[in-house]
């Protein structure tokens, strides 16, 4: 029996000291992930462009506007799984790509924010309510690289491309630009998705 007894006991020492192992073992191998997604407060943003035009800017706008245009250009912010923009109908959001311009000419990425979804929708209600509401909109003045300019700057302290707000006075500055400014002035772009006012 002693002996059965000294083998159970160094039995129970070994095992002991094996599942302390272990147990030490999976709490470093845990450590590092379970931190890292308590900590994990970052969210990336990238930026969608489209080209309106599909293209006609580019083979048109030399004879037009006497200069080289590369695009007609919508954005849309991307961050928290959808897309967010602005247009004649106010402050729309959808999934990625869920608008009838489809698939982005490019995307740039912005980075990360840190700045949560559910205060990231406080803001953008904020905004609906007061400069981007539907009837603030103008195609050249306050559009959607407009907003997408200014929610950038609000989720990551950056500014998008210059050639994208630059697009306006670069076609106003021509003749052209400013024959047809009146029949612009008066026109709405609006490639769909839900607007975010009671959307939450």
């Amino acid at each position: 029996m002693k002996g059965v007894e000294f083998i159970l006991a160094s039995w129970r020492s070994t095992f002991a000291e094996t599942v302390g192992q272990l147990r030490r073992w999976f709490q470093l191998e845990k450590t590092p992930c379970c931190t890292m997604a308590q900590n994990n407060s970052s969210f990336p943003v990238k930026l969608f462009i489209y080209d309106l035009s599909r293209g006609m800017a580019r083979q048109l706008s030399p004879v037009m506007l006497g200069r080289q245009l590369d695009g007609i250009w919508h954005t849309g912010v991307v961050v928290h799984g959808k897309e967010f923009f602005f247009g004649g109908a106010g402050i729309n959001r959808c999934l990625p790509c869920g608008t009838i311009l489809g698939q982005p000419n490019s995307v740039v990425d912005l980075g990360y924010t840190e700045v949560n979804e559910d205060l990231f929708m406080e803001y953008l209600d904020s905004l609906a309510e007061s400069e981007y509401r539907c009837d603030r909109y103008n195609m050249f003045e306050h559009n959607c690289n407009t907003f997408s300019n200014d929610v950038v700057q609000f989720l990551t302290g950056k500014k998008i491309p210059s050639y994208i707000t630059d697009l306006p006075s670069e076609i106003l500055s021509t003749p052209f630009g400013q024959a047809i400014r009146p029949l612009l002035d008066s026109m709405a772009v609006n490639p769909g998705g839900n607007d975010i006012t009671g959307q939450r």
